[in-house]
């Protein structure tokens, strides 16, 4: 949240899709990120439906940066596969399963010339699970 006289702005963005099975929501911190910093990413599974044991792997994945798992095994940041998490709920209907991680923005620095490069002004940072995906624009922008 961003505080602008007496109002409040909330910069968190969601997005969520669905089908007859579950409902994958993501959701970011904030919109903007600073190159030298990183934004909050959860990715939440709910079950639409009661169903046997899920086998499906969620998949996190992000252009113009990484994906940092905190609760998963994360990928390195030169890998260009998307981290998958091992989904496991249980089967009533309002199950929920939450992965937690962050987006880290990828970008050159030089120390000497003290200026940023090789970086997106605008990347992604997605999700996919039961062939259902979800997206959120992510604008980067250079550290004051």
């Amino acid at each position: 949240m961003i505080s602008c006289s007496d109002k409040v702005l909330d910069t968190k963005q969601s997005d969520s899709g669905s089908n007859n099975d579950f409902t994958p929501t993501l959701t970011i911190s904030d919109d903007i990120v600073y190159l030298n910093s990183s934004i909050k990413v959860t990715a939440v599974i709910e079950r639409r439906g009661d169903g046997t044991s899920i086998t499906d792997k969620k998949m996190m994945d992000a252009v113009g940066g990484k994906i940092d798992g905190q609760n998963f095994t994360s990928v390195s940041s030169t890998s260009t596969i998307p981290a998958k998490i091992t989904v496991s709920m249980d089967n009533e209907v309002g199950s929920k399963f939450e992965a937690l991680a962050f987006f880290l923005p990828s970008y050159s620095y030089s120390s000497t010339k003290k200026e940023y490069s090789n970086y997106m002004q605008k990347g992604q940072v997605s999700a996919s699970f039961d062939n259902i995906n979800v997206t959120i624009p992510v604008n980067m922008v250079e550290p004051r």
